[in-house]
């Protein structure tokens, strides 16, 4: 509020106004209180305790956020006025794009290396984490081991070699590729009966693997 000096105040005090943006202008002042409160409760308190009302807003401030997500373009380096939740869905999404893209030109990367390779069996290791274990035909004849010292890892081409190593005078480390790719979201199939060794792979159990026998680049 503003008051000439040397003289009281009188009369109503002056508010700013203040304009609301993204989903916040679908609700009013007092809306939004409630919308905090439920908040605070929601994470401090106990959900049994919400109101309906309380609840209704909540349900109407998700299905805003769901559809801001949907609206919003699929760069996101392009300019709009969306909020912060709908810019950090599209961003996810655009990670999740670039990828796919790199699963395509590591596959790429592997199908050269290993040219008689159907698949690339990967373990679970105890921290989450995927390593590869072997690179096998499509009939499960392994054609690789990456645990055995009898099995030198074939050198990467130097036009690849640029591409991949973060340092020139580094090893291209195949397993931090993997490991990140999955960080990155990528899901990888599971390796088919027929080419799993029975002897150490479960016949049911989820065996992680790339199938470089589809043409993922085309």
């Amino acid at each position: 509020m503003t008051t000439t000096p040397g003289q009281p105040h009188s009369g109503p005090a002056t508010v700013e106004l203040v304009e609301l943006i993204g989903i916040s202008a679908s609700f009013t002042p007092l809306e939004l209180e409630g919308l905090v409160r439920t908040a605070a409760e929601a994470v401090y308190g106990d959900d049994d305790d919400l109101s309906t009302r309380q609840r209704e807003l909540a349900s109407r401030a998700h299905a805003l956020m769901a559809q801001e997500a949907e609206d919003t373009v699929e760069s996101p380096g392009a300019g709009y006025a969306a909020g912060g939740y709908a810019r950090m869905q599209a961003i996810k999404n655009w990670l999740n794009t670039q990828a796919l893209a790199v699963e395509q030109e590591f596959t790429a990367l592997l199908r050269t290396l290993f040219p008689r390779a159907a698949y690339m069996v990967m373990h679970i290791e105890e921290d989450d984490s995927f390593t590869l274990r072997r690179a096998v035909t499509a009939q499960g004849t392994p054609v690789h081991l990456f645990d055995d010292p009898g099995y030198r890892t074939p050198d990467v081409p130097d036009e690849l070699a640029r591409l991949w190593r973060c340092f020139p005078q580094g090893e291209l480390d195949l397993d931090q590729i993997v490991d990140e790719l999955r960080e990155a979201g990528v899901t990888f199939g599971s390796l088919p009966e027929e080419a799993r060794d029975l002897e150490i792979d479960d016949r049911y159990a989820y065996v992680p693997c790339i199938d470089l026998q589809v043409d993922v680049t085309g």
